[in-house]
């Protein structure tokens, strides 16, 4: 059997901090496992999310985890920062503003050079902004693990409003979890006959920052509603298996006669 880039998928790259580490978590209906199991046989997913990364850090570690390749070749890139970046000036992860900005660019850039290995044809990169803080819910968990609140809604939202204005001047799609999140939670609120004990975010954080299974199915909802409108080509029921099925073929001969047929494509 061919050894070569037959037998290599091509790949959808998820590239963050916690809020993608921790969309392989099933048990939370992580949003990137959700998007491996749509995309299965079609085109690999990997996940190069760090927890507690900010964008600055990003820029450094990101071209150094990212496999390169002549065979496979990126065709989805989402970039998913600001939660960190967001943490009060003088705390460790902290990014200021104008630095967000230039940074969420460069990783951007990283990407649509066509002369790099890590290009992504057709602009096909996603901007996610991250979510809103549920301040009673994260300052509880704080509480309880004794740690500082080192962030908030509010001095959130900016790099949210970031994220967007990027994605506009770069004339890419962005996937507005803020909007989507926030959106959400004012109806809950407005449905709810009492006050809400953290607001209506614990519908969609497990503990004030960080996604729990609604808030992951919303997230995987909003990017797969961006792939399908911006780029059609990737809806995954319009791609053809790598591996073609075992109804497809009647014989080991055939089946290899398939693959080389789409290696030489």
């Amino acid at each position: 059997m061919p050894t070569d880039s037959t037998n290599v998928y091509d790949r959808i790259l998820c590239v963050g901090d916690s809020l993608t580490q921790h969309g392989w978590d099933v048990t939370k209906h992580g949003w990137t496992a959700q998007l491996s199991q749509a995309y299965l046989r079609r085109l690999d997913v990997v996940n190069r999310g760090f927890s507690g990364f900010n964008t600055r850090w990003a820029l450094s570690v990101l071209p150094k985890t990212i496999i390169e390749s002549q065979d496979s070749r990126l065709r989805l890139v989402t970039i998913f920062y600001g939660a960190n970046d967001a943490q009060f000036a003088g705390y460790k992860c902290h990014v200021p503003l104008d630095e967000f900005k230039s940074n969420l660019k460069q990783l951007a850039s990283l990407f649509r050079d066509q002369t790099s290995q890590l290009y992504v044809p057709d602009d096909r990169i996603l901007l996610i902004t991250p979510p809103p803080v549920g301040d009673k819910l994260f300052k509880k968990d704080c509480d309880e693990d004794d740690e500082p609140i080192d962030r908030c809604r509010q001095t959130t939202e900016p790099y949210a409003i970031a994220v967007r204005q990027v994605a506009s001047e770069l004339n890419l799609p962005v996937v507005d979890l803020w909007a989507a999140m926030e959106s959400k939670v004012q109806q809950l609120q407005a449905s709810s006959p009492e006050e809400l004990e953290y607001d209506g975010y614990e519908e969609f954080l497990w503990d004030g920052l960080h996604l729990n299974a609604n808030g992951n199915d919303l997230l995987f909802s909003l990017v797969t509603n961006t792939i399908n409108s911006h780029f059609p080509e990737l809806v995954p029921e319009s791609m053809p298996f790598v591996i073609p099925g075992f109804r497809d073929f009647e014989s080991q001969s055939e089946l290899l006669q398939m693959l080389e047929a789409k290696r030489q494509t």
